[in-house]
């Protein structure tokens, strides 16, 4: 998406479409809002002032001076008066807008497909569609869409998820430039009626799923509704642009040799573990808080352990069996992966947890507790116990012990480093900040003073 468009145009109510007034819809990354000239719903400005609560309005429609259809919905009104001028003036901020169709709310089914664009997806599921051949005097670049990479999986009755590898050509009208782009793109294609709402949550999942593979926060670029009852054109998709507010985006999704896996690592187990994925619904928050918790931060603080703390004993108590204290979880979550070749979870470091948690949990005076760490020993207790997590996350979502085991030895993400090979290496690394102090690790986080 661009990082600025505008659309201006007519607005109305879908039930009053005599009444339209004219307005500009300002879509930007982190920022939509409409902004109109007269108000929606109201017979009298006046009415917007002595009302109860924010004024929101479920829909509104438009048409662009492109002519095209827009939907906005759950929009957020407020509204200048000024008593001198004729006409006042509103802003509309919605939490989604579609273009390209009128559509009456967000739970309305239509006959749609999905396609989304992810910029990080290419990385982790090679599209395969450019070839390049040449010598000396003579150089070709080829598009093989018949051989591009694809996989299509049935999630559930009636959605089948598809990856697919296309080429976007570009090139300025005297031909002497020409710009071509190898992507993938995610495909739901759906053999029943789904409304957006629906779509939306399809699209989460497996941002959710992306996430956790790339161990770094996913959000789609496009997103787009291929409406399958308006094709002028048979040869053409029909498509709805869906838009949304998102959070600035962090990172750049070319560090594929971070990732956690990428699809060539798990492609024969692939189709098993999406569709337990999508299966698994009533899981989707805790496993959003567990993602989070395993993700790059960029500092390190003791609130960083303590997330991740408790974000296995919440595991453990979710998933394996209650009321266990967190040294008798990590002794079986050890046992349970006892030959995980990366894990370094000694006696002496469950104790440090235990006490650990209990200390900066509860601001326990200094003494309190015996085995307390904080510093790089804090950091490194960190860094073995989200090693823990990052196991029950691939177990819980369906691979064996062997299977992590390929995954982490096929993996060069940071997060999988053995603390002790570290320490030959410190001279090689980044420095990190530890209140003044310049220490040094493997990974580029940074300490936060306390």
């Amino acid at each position: 998406m661009e990082d600025t468009t505008i659309h201006n145009g007519l607005w109305w109510m879908p039930d009053d479409e005599g009444k339209q007034i004219p307005g500009t819809l300002i879509i930007e990354r982190d920022r939509i809002v409409l902004e109109t000239i007269g108000t929606l719903g109201s017979e009298s400005p006046m009415d917007h002032f002595v009302g109860d609560g924010v004024v929101q309005h479920d829909v509104i429609w438009g048409i662009s001076s492109e002519s095209k259809k827009i939907s906005i919905f759950n929009s957020h009104e407020a509204m200048t008066f000024n008593a001198n001028c004729p006409f006042s003036t509103a802003k509309y901020t919605p939490q989604v807008v579609a273009i390209g169709k009128h559509i009456s709310s967000l739970n309305e089914p239509g006959n749609y497909d999905v396609k989304v664009y992810i910029d990080e997806l290419p990385y982790w599921f090679n599209p395969n569609c450019l070839h390049y051949n040449g010598n000396e005097k003579l150089f070709k670049w080829s598009a093989d869409l018949n051989n591009a990479h694809q996989v299509s999986v049935q999630i559930e009755d009636g959605c089948n998820l598809e990856l697919q590898g296309e080429v976007h050509f570009s090139h300025t009208k005297t031909g002497m430039r020409v710009e071509v782009e190898q992507l993938s793109t995610l495909n739901f294609v759906f053999t029943k009626p789904v409304s957006m709402q629906d779509a939306k949550r399809k699209v989460f999942a497996f941002e959710q799923f992306l996430s956790f593979a790339t161990l770094s926060p996913i959000q789609y670029s496009r997103f787009q509704l291929v409406d399958k009852d308006n094709k002028p054109d048979p040869t053409k998709q029909w498509t709805i642009e869906i838009l949304d507010k998102k959070e600035k985006k962090m990172g750049s999704p070319e560090r594929f040799w971070e990732y956690l896996f990428v699809y060539e690592t798990i492609k024969y187990s692939f189709p098993s573990i999406i569709r337990r994925w999508y299966e698994e619904k009533n899981s989707f928050p805790i496993r959003a808080h567990l993602i989070d918790s395993v993700g790059h931060r960029g500092t390190f603080c003791s609130n960083d352990f303590l997330i991740v703390a408790q974000a296995v004993e919440g595991y453990y108590c979710r998933y394996k069996k209650d009321g266990l204290g967190i040294t008798g979880i990590l002794k079986n979550l050890r046992r349970d992966f006892s030959d995980i070749a990366i894990l370094e979870l000694s006696d002496e470091d469950i104790d440090c947890i235990r006490d650990s948690r209990h200390y900066f949990s509860h601001l326990l005076p200094p003494g309190k507790k015996e085995h307390v760490v904080d510093g790089l020993q804090l950091y490194n207790l960190n860094h073995k116990l989200r090693k823990l997590l990052l196991c029950c996350l691939l177990s819980f979502i369906g691979f064996s012990n062997e299977e992590i085991n390929k995954i982490f030895a096929k993996s060069n993400n940071s997060f999988l480093r053995m603390i002790d090979k570290s320490k030959r290496d410190l001279e090689q690394t980044e420095p990190i900040k530890l209140e003044g102090e310049v220490l040094s690790t493997t990974h580029s986080e940074e300490f936060c003073p306390e």
